[in-house]
């Protein structure tokens, strides 16, 4: 909309005073006053009405206007006054000191407004100056007065820079800024509503702060310093506990070496045992063997022997029965003849002397069993075993110590 009259073109502007006869122009401007906007019309000298929230046409320019000011049927001044009816806050720097030497700086930020009944009161800032009210102006109006009459008084209270950042303090500076500046800011159009001050860090805030970190940084170096000493303990026992590891690895390898090398030891000595073993059962067995052998040819040897000894006492119970059947015959034989010899009357002592030789002599070659003298001749060679060497009798068929046959 190119008929727009535009009084606020930066949002720094609080307030501006506008001449019509400035906006030249052939069609008639028109301004649009948003809610936080107003405007008071100064017709010749005089304040007129105070509108906001509407449309007011015909601000300035056009045909119409520039013949009605020809012919004299229009105002001779005509201003319109534009203004900030919203909450602005204006923030003031300072710097000053504290009792104790130390320089505090920072801003004082005051948080005024124009209300509709105040705009008049604006015309008092525009009557030695240009016609526009921005907060940088409003701050260089009011900044000597409250360095002077609120910031210096409400900084001489606070001993150390700690002070500052107490609630007590905001509200005696909140208050002091009040009493002090409602006055002023009543006469130039503004409504006091809020102040509070914002410092910067102090020289001691700034030493305590150095300090805090310096602290801060010393402690964590040494929780770095901590946490490195653990992490070089962690790897020491890790190390150590790996270096025992392979001891006891090595150790064991070495043990077992030695367990293996005994082990093998005691195969070969179990081996050799087991070998000297069997070959002590084979020793035994053969001596058992050679044992029963030699029991068996002597219990062959024994039967055999008694075998003989019971043919030698059956052959002598038989020579003994034959002698005695012998011997029985001839006395009776004798008998006979005796009875014989006395019965014919031959019975003399000679022939009795001669009969006792015949009978002594057939007793003694009865009573050495017919053959013994070839039986005494054969004992005076005594016969031996031609395998053995021992003496053996006539008429054996073995030989009663080795058991070989004869």
């Amino acid at each position: 909309m190119s008929n727009v009259f535009r009084w606020r073109s930066n949002p720094t502007i609080l307030a501006r005073l506008v001449n019509a006869d400035d906006i030249q122009t052939w069609k008639s401007k028109q301004v649009i006053l948003k809610p936080n906007e107003a405007c008071a019309f100064i017709i010749d000298g005089r304040i007129g009405d105070i509108v906001s929230e509407k449309i007011v046409r015909n601000v300035g320019g056009g045909l119409g206007r520039y013949l009605g000011e020809m012919l004299g049927a229009t105002a001779t001044d005509r201003r319109m006054l534009f203004a900030m009816t919203g909450p602005a806050d204006i923030s003031i720097p300072f710097a000053s000191n504290l009792p104790n030497g130390s320089k505090v700086q920072g801003f004082a930020n005051l948080r005024v407004q124009i209300r509709d009944d105040d705009i008049p009161k604006l015309l008092n800032m525009f009557a030695n100056s240009a016609p526009l009210l921005d907060r940088e102006r409003l701050i260089k109006v009011l900044q000597h007065e409250l360095n002077t009459r609120v910031i210096a008084p409400a900084l001489s209270q606070c001993q150390s820079g700690e002070d500052l950042r107490k609630p007590d303090f905001q509200e005696q500076f909140e208050m002091r800024a009040e009493v002090e500046m409602r006055s002023t800011l009543s006469t130039l159009g503004f409504t006091f509503l809020k102040a509070f001050v914002a410092t910067n860090s102090t020289d001691s805030e700034k030493i305590a702060q150095l300090r805090s970190e310096l602290s801060a940084a010393t402690q964590t170096e040494g929780a770095h310093a901590e946490a490195l000493m653990e992490r070089i303990a962690i790897r020491e026992s890790a190390t150590l506990r790996r270096i025992e590891c392979e001891v006891n690895v090595a150790k064991a390898q070495a043990a077992g070496k030695v367990s293996v090398e005994l082990e093998s030891e005691l195969k070969e000595l179990r081996k050799q045992e087991a070998q000297w073993e069997a070959e002590l059962r084979r020793d035994q067995g053969r001596s058992e063997l050679k044992m029963k052998e030699a029991s068996h040819k002597t219990d062959q040897a024994m039967a055999l022997f008694e075998q003989v000894q019971a043919k030698k006492r059956a052959r002598i119970e038989q020579q003994h029965g034959h002698q005695n059947q012998r011997m029985d015959k001839q006395n009776d034989l004798q008998v006979k003849m005796m009875e014989m010899a006395a019965q014919s009357g031959a019975l003399t002592p000679d022939v009795m002397q001669e009969f006792l030789k015949q009978q002594t002599a057939q007793k003694a070659v009865d009573g050495s069993g017919g053959d013994i003298p070839s039986t005494n001749q054969q004992s005076s060679a005594s016969p031996v075993c031609p395998s053995c060497g021992n003496a053996v009798q006539a008429g054996w068929n073995a030989c009663p110590n080795c058991g070989n046959s004869l």
